[in-house]
């Protein structure tokens, strides 16, 4: 009978997936969200699972790059104390301080605006006026990375160094492909290293239809200043393995905790000696 009961609940964990997922989106009650969340790593499709652990660790490390960049800009305009004078007349300082900014790696592009317009630009930010936008109004103003500066605006964004692929992830009995492009275009991140590393967002997502039909449940994913390209790979055996495992503690924890409520709400029995005559 446990072993039917068993297998019973393996396959209901399927049926019950999507289902779990939609309701848990309508949901806001804490405790309902609690159980959703169990019900998630229990019935949870590892494709989905992996898609969450991806999006966050990308968008940590991003953020994490941003915030270092960001710092390191502002320290380095600070010390050389640039103003618009120096711009303009294109002195010794801001030589100096272009040779600063060629020397970090993965700065793609500084910016420096303000209400009347561009007052100085360094790098490559032609795929930011694409879509018939001016030279003073960028795509994605609102997204990229910026801060304040003398009455101004400091934008920049980042771009890895040629050739270089600096995130790898490692997934256990699930093996996803993904490939995280940036606002102006660029790789950023990924695990596919056949990929050539000057692939561009367009021409990624044109050849990304043909991915979609050799391997179905592919999709994007917009995280922030990135667009991300899920490739769903094959479980391996060790999947199905901790899977079984996983279905088997749970069977079993629902099926001891039935007996101890069951011996619980049992009557207890008398046990006292029954009274009988004396022998004569």
């Amino acid at each position: 009978m446990r072993i039917y009961f068993l297998f019973i609940l393996f396959l209901s964990g399927f049926g019950y997936e999507r289902t779990y997922a939609q309701t848990k989106l309508d949901s806001s009650d804490p405790l309902t969200e609690l159980i959703y969340s169990i019900s998630e790593v229990v019935f949870a499709n590892p494709f989905r699972k992996e898609e969450t652990e991806i999006r966050k660790r990308i968008t940590e490390s991003n953020a994490a790059e941003i915030r270092d960049l960001r710092i390191q800009l502002k320290n380095t305009i600070r010390s050389f104390s640039l103003s618009r004078l120096d711009v303009k007349s294109k002195n010794e300082k801001l030589l100096n301080f272009e040779v600063q900014l060629e020397s970090i790696p993965n700065l793609g592009g500084f910016l420096w605006k303000d209400e009347s317009g561009t007052i100085y630009q360094w790098g490559d930010w032609s795929d930011f006026y694409e879509d018939g936008f001016s030279r003073e109004k960028l795509r994605f103003e609102g997204q990229i990375p910026s801060f304040s500066y003398e009455a101004g605006t400091l934008y920049f964004f980042l771009r890895n160094p040629p050739g270089s692929l600096p995130v790898e992830f490692s997934f256990l009995g699930w093996e996803s492909n993904f490939y995280a492009f940036g606002d102006e275009g660029s790789l950023r991140y990924t695990n596919d290293f056949r990929l050539d590393p000057s692939q561009r967002l367009g021409d990624f997502r044109k050849a990304f239809d043909s991915i979609r039909k050799k391997n179905p449940g592919s999709e994007i994913v917009t995280v922030n200043d990135l667009t991300i390209f899920m490739v769903p790979g094959k479980p391996k055996p060790i999947y199905y393995i901790f899977l079984f495992l996983r279905f088997f503690l749970i069977g079993w924890t629902i099926l001891l905790a039935t007996y101890i409520i069951r011996m619980s709400l049992s009557l207890p029995k008398n046990h006292l000696p029954e009274h009988r005559a004396p022998l004569s």
